[in-house]
């Protein structure tokens, strides 16, 4: 128990080394309105600069400062041509689709943008002498075909169905797919399946509104579910954000009730700490754990249980974040101590790392291209 508590002040320390904070709001990170039609045409290739490999040599000399650091710039320069060559396809693909198999009766309708959002979530947890890993992807799309079906949305997900906000690098929760009706704002209704060896079939109604006045932002979640296998099921949650310029407060409860079992999964997480800007994205689990930030350092604590009266897990983090590549490439590293009842209450100390790569727009156009830690 010393080590955790003595791990548990060093992360609070390192929450507390934070820059001072402009009174301003965190940045919003969101995907590029509009539709694929207005995507601009790829710009020319320029010619390749010559290596030093390609040049002549007269002395075997170390390369220079400068050199390196247009090699970085190089490299960069790759990664955007490959992020936007990805998604200028993806997206002329899906309105090929879409404009293909629409009914030739109506009138077309502009096919929108479609965001998509692939993760990579590892840990790294020292338990008992052990060392134990784990390392999950997670991606979020959501595929617009107005033409196909209107007012009909298609999704893949790997996000369990109840969105409980876990610990993602252990999540092992195989692909949702299927539809997704938006009959008002903020109500969807989703039909699917759920892939995996013996796949199974789940409807899903699903209500996510946001609420604000000044600093403070409300976040209720609810939602009704129901899966072959599993039965009927609800889950739901209230987030309570509040910030000041870019120090953000947020309290976030969350329940689980499956009625074949009789069980209700709970957690509550407090995190704080100050955000340059947040990515967002309409998943309450990454509202709660607190990775829908950008850039910046937040401290969290979270407690939960398999049980309404049974505490099960206790952990405290530090997560830093930052963009690694302009507005599309982020990732993350989070010191983590956690007791479980499991393991008789021993500390675990361990870290987690991870990163965010965003299509949600062209990187190589200077109006979409944002630095979100100036």
């Amino acid at each position: 128990m010393n080590l955790g508590l003595n791990a548990l002040r060093c992360l609070l320390a390192c929450a507390s080394i934070t820059l001072c904070a402009a009174a301003e709001e965190p940045t919003p990170v969101v995907p590029s309105s509009g539709s694929v039609g207005d995507l601009p045409r790829a710009p020319a290739e320029e010619p390749p600069t010559p290596s030093p490999a390609d040049l002549p040599r007269v002395h075997a000399l170390p390369a220079p400062p400068a050199l390196t650091t247009h090699r970085k710039h190089a490299l960069g320069k790759r990664l955007d041509r490959l992020h936007d060559l990805v998604y200028r396809r993806l997206q002329h693909f899906l309105e090929r689709m879409d404009t293909k198999y629409a009914d030739i009766t109506q009138t077309p309708i502009v096919v929108p943008l479609s965001p998509l959002r692939i993760g990579l979530d590892s840990e790294l947890l020292r338990r008992q002498g052990k060392l134990v890993f784990a390392a999950t992807p997670d991606f979020e799309a959501t595929v617009r075909l107005p033409n196909i079906e209107r007012r009909l949305r298609l999704f893949i997900t790997s996000n369990d169905l109840p969105e409980s906000p876990t610990d993602p690098a252990l999540e092992h929760n195989p692909v949702l797919a299927g539809l997704r009706f938006a009959p008002r704002a903020h109500l969807d209704f989703d039909l699917g399946v759920r892939v995996k060896v013996l796949p199974s079939a789940f409807a899903a109604l699903r209500w996510t509104p946001e609420f604000g006045a000044g600093a403070t932002h409300v976040y209720p979640f609810a939602k009704l579910y129901l899966e072959s296998g599993v039965g009927l099921g609800m889950s739901g949650g209230f987030t309570l954000d509040i910030h000041h310029g870019l120090w953000i407060a947020r309290s976030s409860s969350y329940a689980d009730w499956v009625r074949n079992v009789a069980a209700t999964d709970w957690s509550q997480t407090f995190v704080v700490g100050f955000a340059r800007a947040v990515i967002r994205e309409q998943r309450y689990d990454r509202l709660a754990s607190g990775h829908d930030l950008a850039c910046g350092a937040v401290a969290r604590i979270a407690v939960s249980g398999k049980r309404t009266s049974h505490v099960s897990v206790y952990e405290t983090s530090v997560l830093f974040k930052r963009p690694l590549r302009g507005g599309w490439l982020f990732a993350y590293v989070e010191p983590v101590v956690r007791w479980e009842r499991a393991y008789a209450w021993h500390s675990g100390v361990g870290f987690r790392i991870g990163f965010d790569a965003l299509l949600w727009g062209l990187a190589e156009q200077p109006t979409e291209t944002v630095d979100y830690c100036r």
